[in-house]
């Protein structure tokens, strides 16, 4: 393809020939244009001073070779855009530099690096060959597009160009799903990803900052454990910083961090934790409220798949990735004991189980030790949850206390809480008038909460009545002005035990 150059000069303060090793030098009031499909190519640096301006709606290629610099300066005192141009900074002859104030179009970079001397916006930067250094400045992507930061082909998970420093995306979560933020240091690059951001959008929030570096501080006072598994160090690679603007309104985002460099990690033993993000405190690591680890063995949770994940992140801060000691084991939803007649359901529910073998019961009296009462088999390893049960056929009389126990493949285990049911006679409720002469009785339930009655005929066809508190120890039982004389079964269930009582109605 022909290269095509065009420039629309005015004012005689333009010159073609160095100037501090600057190519081209636009002195006060030059006004430079490239035009669409046209291409200004700089063998050297280009210098705009204050006053002097730049319209680019083509391609301008700023060169490095050996024997030149080739950084592009602009004084400008007054901001303003350049234009929806093309801007390429290329060359093997060394490092680049920019400084302007004011807004580019694209930046294209391709060369052996490029320093920034102030903060840089662009509405696009397409990252091909060498890292962005930029001190204390910003790299700022002003499209709220996803391909607003992007690699060119050639750069394959940003392995040849990324951002060493700080790197600023505008985002638009309602419409875009996912941002990649290509930050690293000054040998690698380390991804960091927001995923998922269409399912319940993140609101108040305009702009990310994100960076990379090493972990402050040491992990002495880390106290973080989750699904039961206490985390033992942050992993000394290194951690990210994502601020955002503002705090989020609401809403919610997965989050990938891509451990290039990291070493002593554990399939489904590590897990992104966050801390507030000027802290070097060990005791400030913490589980992201509301957050939670996809399932084990899947991307995320494996050294292979190269990233750590976390799901339903609300919030931003410093974040690293913690290490355990082994496998987080199973997520206990719930453990229950239900009073079922003469006999006690016990119940649970599991989720995330890895590796799991068997499930233990134990059972105790008031005064003694906990006693084995029988096992049944785990599901072993499920992403999902898992529905458990194991009745107690011959209750003792009184207390009783239950207990789960849940081990693994390797013999680790952990123990559920204690939960408690009571077979003491003394517990029947006292139901009057019976027999029931009338649609009304009334029930003294010893203080405990009632949460649902019915009425239950001898065939087992449940009919309707209703109940109101009339205290704390009474309650006041309307049965169906219709119903039939007979006996039937009123049966109230306090959540832990159903407790069931013969009445007559005459």
């Amino acid at each position: 393809m022909k290269k095509i150059i065009l420039l629309i000069i005015i004012l005689p303060a333009i010159t073609a020939v160095s100037f501090a090793q600057d190519v081209l030098f636009a002195g006060n009031g030059a006004v430079i244009t490239v035009q669409n499909g046209a291409t200004l190519f700089a063998n050297g640096g280009i210098n705009l001073q204050n006053n002097s301006s730049l319209n680019n709606a083509g391609t301008i290629t700023i060169a490095r070779t050996a024997a030149t610099t080739a950084d592009f300066t602009d004084n400008s005192s007054t901001a303003y855009n350049y234009g929806i141009g093309q801007f390429v900074f290329t060359g093997s002859g060394g490092t680049q530099s920019a400084n302007s104030i004011n807004q580019f179009g694209r930046i294209q970079v391709d060369n052996t690096g490029l320093n920034l001397l102030s903060n840089i916006n662009a509405s696009t930067w397409i990252l091909k060959s060498g890292k962005i250094n930029t001190s204390a400045f910003i790299a700022i992507a002003n499209s709220t597009a996803a391909n607003a930061v992007q690699a060119d082909i050639t750069n394959i998970g940003f392995a040849n160009s990324w951002i060493n420093g700080n790197l600023t995306r505008y985002i638009s979560p309602a419409t875009v799903n996912n941002y990649q933020f290509p930050v690293g240091d000054a040998t690698k690059v380390n991804l960091a990803e927001m995923d998922n951001l269409l399912a319940i959008p993140l609101t108040g929030v305009n702009y990310i900052t994100a960076s990379f570096g090493p972990k402050p501080g040491n992990d002495i006072g880390l106290n973080v454990s989750e699904l039961g598994t206490a985390y033992m160090a942050i992993n000394n690679g290194g951690v990210w910083h994502l601020s955002p603007d503002a705090n989020p309104a609401s809403g919610v985002y997965d989050l990938k961090l891509f451990f290039n460099g990291f070493t002593g990690l554990a399939d489904n033993a590590f897990g992104i934790l966050r801390r507030p993000d000027a802290s070097a405190n060990a005791i400030d690591w913490i589980v992201p409220v509301g957050s939670v680890l996809p399932a084990a063995g899947t991307l995320g949770r494996t050294v292979a798949g190269t990233y750590a994940r976390r799901n339903n992140i609300s919030t931003f801060s410093q974040l690293g990735i913690g290490t355990s000691s082994a496998p987080l084991p199973l997520q206990l939803i719930s453990f229950t004991a239900t009073k079922k007649d003469k006999t006690v359901l016990l119940q649970w529910i599991t989720n995330n189980e890895i590796n799991t073998s068997h499930f233990e019961l134990y059972r105790s009296e008031a005064s003694g030790s906990m006693q084995y009462l029988g096992q049944v088999a785990a599901a072993g390893n499920s992403a999902g949850s898992n529905a458990y049960n194991y009745t107690d056929s011959k209750p003792l009389r009184g207390l009783n206390f239950y207990q789960l126990k849940m081990i693994d493949k390797n013999g680790n285990y952990k123990l559920s809480q204690v939960e408690k049911i009571n077979f003491d006679e003394s517990s029947a409720l006292n139901v009057y008038p019976n027999p029931v002469t009338g649609n009304i009785l009334f029930v003294d339930n010893g203080g405990r909460t009632i949460k649902e009655i019915k009425l239950i005929a001898i065939d087992g066809k449940q009919l309707a009545c209703r109940f109101t508190t009339q205290s704390s120890y009474l309650l006041k039982v309307e049965l169906p002005v219709t119903l039939a004389k007979g006996t039937y079964i009123l049966q109230l269930n306090t959540g832990k035990e159903l407790l069931n009582n013969k009445i007559v109605v005459q």
